[in-house]
């Protein structure tokens, strides 16, 4: 019991549970458009991601672990440098055209962890902004890189699911900003810092209406499209009222970063059934 726990502890904490939640997006937006041949993208986002989150994560703590490192972080060390060589093997199989595309998210990435602003400061520390920098990159790597990926033009379709995307990752990011109420500094004016816990869940509840709605103006619906935005939506909807600030250790690290695995799960259950 105590190897299974260590196990899943290392599942999470070394960022393969984001990763999957990343690249559960991305084939999601493949399937939604019916995009074919980007398996080599997803393993990229996927490898990235767990890249990504670790640097983000571990960078700035790594002294911390310089006298004593533990086997978990000695473990997600290698990880991490193994998944940063096959991700650029997967990097030279796109296109030019899209890793372009990626420079501005990577861009993003790195100055969200690195403080190269005044005061030693990077864009997590800059007031109030930390949630929405997350959605933008999401969204970026999700949605609009996969349609450059497929060197297909940003029809409309495209840019309502751009801005739902957007949204869905606003609303999933608040469990954290909730549960990290406790540690984090005044400073970083997050939203329940602005707002409280329960107007930060009213707020939610209006971005998740706004999702909702927003498939209505899609140019065609069809029934996998309804019932898995319905379906998402209410699974979004509970876990945000089901958040507190004390919580349990893995409620918002492994079941809300779940959510989009839900969804992609969810759109392949409704596409078997309805068509």
């Amino acid at each position: 019991m105590k190897t299974l726990k260590s196990i899943f502890s290392f599942y999470v904490n070394s960022s393969i549970h984001v990763a999957l939640a990343v690249a559960a997006l991305v084939k999601l937006t493949f399937l939604k458009f019916e995009i074919l041949g980007g398996d080599a993208y997803i393993y990229f986002s996927f490898l990235g991601s767990i890249v990504a989150y670790n640097f983000v994560k571990y960078a700035n703590i790594s002294e911390l672990y310089h006298r004593r490192l533990t086997k978990s972080m000695t473990g997600i060390k290698i990880l991490t440098t193994v998944c940063a060589i096959i991700f650029v093997y997967f990097g030279y199989q796109l296109s030019i055209d899209t890793l372009l595309w990626m420079l501005p998210f990577v861009l993003l990435t790195i100055l969200y962890a690195v403080p190269i602003f005044p005061n030693k400061k990077n864009l997590r520390s800059v007031a109030g902004i930390k949630i929405f920098i997350i959605g933008v990159t999401w969204t970026g790597i999700t949605v609009l890189i996969p349609v450059i990926y497929a060197e297909g033009a940003l029809e409309f379709n495209m840019i309502i699911e751009i801005i739902q995307r957007f949204l869905f990752v606003v609303v999933i990011m608040l469990p954290f900003e909730i549960r990290d109420l406790q540690y984090d500094g005044k400073e970083l004016e997050t939203i329940p810092q602005k707002i409280g816990i329960t107007r930060t869940k009213v707020f939610g509840s209006i971005l998740l209406v706004i999702f909702l709605l927003a498939t209505v103006f899609k140019a065609e619906l069809f029934s996998t499209e309804i019932l898995s935005t319905v379906s998402i939506t209410i699974i979004s909807l509970l876990f945000l009222w089901g958040t507190d600030k004390k919580q349990s250790e893995y409620f918002c690290s492994f079941w809300v970063e779940s959510i989009p695995i839900m969804w992609l799960f969810i759109w392949v259950l409704m596409q078997n059934l309805f068509g």
